[in-house]
C-alpha cells in the first residue's frame, strides 16, 4: 500500500511540474469521452462476458468511474438496475446520450468523486481501469466493499494506460517517466489489505494506434502536456519521426508492449 501510494503521487508531481496552469483543472476526459462509448449489445468483448456471469436479472450494480457506460448499460440490459458513479460531466453526458438512445429506464447516474459519493450499497460493485491513479488506495478498496453486499470487481490493465509513451516523455521532457502502477501492484495492494481475490486474465479489444503521424502528434501534444511550449513539440515531432510504426490498423508507438488485462473479483463479508 506504501508503495502504490508513493509512486501515484511522484507520477502525479511529475505531471503537475511539466503542466501548464491551465490544464491543471476541467474536466480532463471531455474531450475523449465519445471514444469510450461502445454497443451495449456486442459480442466480440470477453471481459464484458465474464462481468455479465457475475450478475442475473435481480442483481443490483454499482459502477465507480463507469463513464460513459461501456459495462454499465450491458449490464442495466441484464440487471435490475445500474448506478454509475462519476466525476466527469464530459463522460455522463455520452452515457445520457447512449441512455436515451437505447431507452434504458433503470440506470442512474451520480456525478460525484468515489471518495466523496454519498451512495447506497449494490450487490456487485464493479470498478474498471480507474484505481491507477488513485494515491489513497486503501481508503478507496474499502469503501468498494463496504457498499458491495455481493462482491467486488476491479478491471485492470497490467500496465497502466499511459506506459507506452515513457519513451516519448523522456525524448520531450528530458527526464524518465514514472509510470503509475498496474494490476500486478493492485493484485499486492490487495493482499497487503488481506484480501486474496480472483484473477482472470482476458482478451482486450483496446487498441493504441492513430489513424495518422498528424492524429498522433494532436493526441500525444496533450497527453504529454506539452500545451504551448514550441521547443517541447518540435522534440515531440522529431522523436515520432522514429519511433512511429505504420501496421493494420493505424500507426503505434514503437515498442509498444502487447495490451493485458485481469478481471479481479472477491466476495465481501456481506455476502
Amino acid at each position: 500500500v506504501a508503495a502504490w501510494r508513493s509512486r501515484v503521487e511522484s507520477h502525479h508531481s511529475q505531471s503537475q511540474r511539466v503542466m501548464d496552469a491551465s490544464a491543471r483543472t476541467g474536466d480532463f476526459w471531455a474531450d475523449y469521452a465519445s471514444a469510450f462509448r461502445a454497443d451495449p449489445r456486442r459480442a466480440d468483448d470477453e471481459a464484458l462476458d465474464v462481468l455479465l456471469g457475475l450478475a442475473d436479472d435481480t442483481s443490483t450494480v454499482l459502477d465507480v468511474g463507469g463513464g460513459a457506460g461501456r459495462f454499465a448499460l450491458p449490464l442495466a440490459l441484464k440487471c435490475a438496475s445500474v448506478t454509475v458513479v462519476d466525476p466527469s460531466e464530459g463522460m455522463l453526458a455520452q452515457l445520457r446520450l447512449a441512455i436515451a438512445e437505447e431507452g434504458v429506464k433503470n440506470l442512474s447516474m451520480v456525478r460525484s468523486e468515489w471518495e466523496t459519493a454519498d451512495v447506497e450499497s449494490r450487490d456487485l460493485v464493479l470498478c474498471s481501469h480507474v484505481v491507477y491513479t488513485v494515491a489513497d488506495i486503501a481508503r478507496f478498496i474499502r469503501k468498494l466493499e463496504h457498499h458491495a453486499n455481493r462482491m467486488v470487481a476491479l478491471v485492470s490493465f497490467v500496465d497502466a494506460p499511459q506506459s507506452h509513451l515513457s519513451g516519448l516523455w523522456e525524448s520531450v521532457h528530458g527526464e524518465p517517466r514514472i509510470d503509475l502502477p498496474g494490476l500486478p501492484e493492485l493484485a499486492n495492494v490487495l493482499w497487503d489489505l488481506e484480501i486474496y481475490p480472483d484473477v482472470v486474465m482476458v482478451p482486450t479489444t483496446r487498441t493504441r494506434t492513430f489513424e495518422s503521424p498528424e492524429a498522433a502528434l494532436e493526441e500525444l501534444t496533450r497527453r504529454l502536456f506539452i500545451g504551448d511550449n514550441p521547443v517541447k513539440e518540435e522534440r515531440l515531432r522529431a522523436a515520432l519521426r522514429n519511433s512511429l510504426e505504420r501496421t493494420s490498423d493505424g500507426f503505434v508507438v514503437a515498442g509498444t508492449n502487447p495490451v493485458h488485462q485481469g478481471i479481479i473479483t472477491w466476495r465481501t463479508a456481506a455476502d
